[in-house]
């Protein structure tokens, strides 16, 4: 797929969105309505009226610099998606939250989330921003190389190694990042000056794995630290 016809729907963008529905589609047959499922769920809707709405969306923070704005919209956004996560995947096993957890406990947990992942989110949408600025991409182009090293390094690639036949179903946590990083983008792009093409923007993808990996090994070592980390 060129970066110059990224923005086109054609065969390679109607092949990933086969693959994503095809993927989810079995997730959600094989899973029912597991806490992965009822979040992706949700994280599919949120991404649903994204797009929906999009030409509203990508106006929003308008009088922010496109660096500061790119970084605090795909920040904020995935914020929500953390959210949405709180039920199956959070941080830390300790914050989940249930049906059974009372209210005040919930948004505790849910605080205490956010604090550890948004400053790494900070870090790794400027990453992103890197590879933004430096070369050009079409939309389709940025959604899946952005995506895939986004969820390769929040733990799919450790998880892929182990069960490498499961890469079938790399569109099904890919969904989270579209969800973050998409309107961000769409937003931004106007603004930025001509840039690179070349297959060297690919290297975002292990980029990120790294960044992740970096990130990741923070977290763990303060959640430990301060107690919601098993030692």
């Amino acid at each position: 797929m060129s970066a110059a016809g990224g923005d086109r729907f054609g065969v390679w963008p109607a092949l990933y969105c086969a693959w994503a529905a095809i993927a989810i589609g079995l997730a959600f047959a094989q899973g029912g309505l597991s806490n992965a499922n009822l979040t992706r769920a949700g994280v599919l809707g949120f991404l649903a009226l994204q797009i929906a709405v999009r030409a509203r969306l990508v106006t929003a923070f308008a009088g922010f610099a496109p660096r500061a704005r790119f970084v605090v919209y795909c920040t904020l956004l995935a914020a929500v998606v953390e959210v949405l996560h709180m039920n199956s995947k959070p941080v830390f096993d300790t914050l989940r939250v249930t049906a059974a957890t009372p209210f005040g406990d919930a948004l505790r947990f849910t605080a205490i989330d956010l604090a550890f992942t948004l400053p790494a989110y900070f870090v790794i949408f400027g990453v992103m921003w890197y590879f933004v600025r430096r070369w050009c991409w079409g939309a389709w182009d940025y959604a899946v190389a952005m995506a895939a090293g986004q969820a390769l390094g929040d733990g799919g690639l450790v998880f892929f190694a182990g069960a490498p036949h499961m890469l079938a179903f790399l569109p099904y946590p890919m969904t989270n990042y579209h969800a973050c990083n998409l309107i961000p983008f769409l937003a931004v792009r106007g603004a930025l000056a001509p840039a690179r093409a070349g297959a060297a923007r690919w290297l975002a993808v292990p980029a990120l794995v790294m960044v992740y990996f970096a990130c990741g090994a923070a977290i763990k070592m303060a959640g430990r630290a301060l107690g919601f980390e098993p030692g």
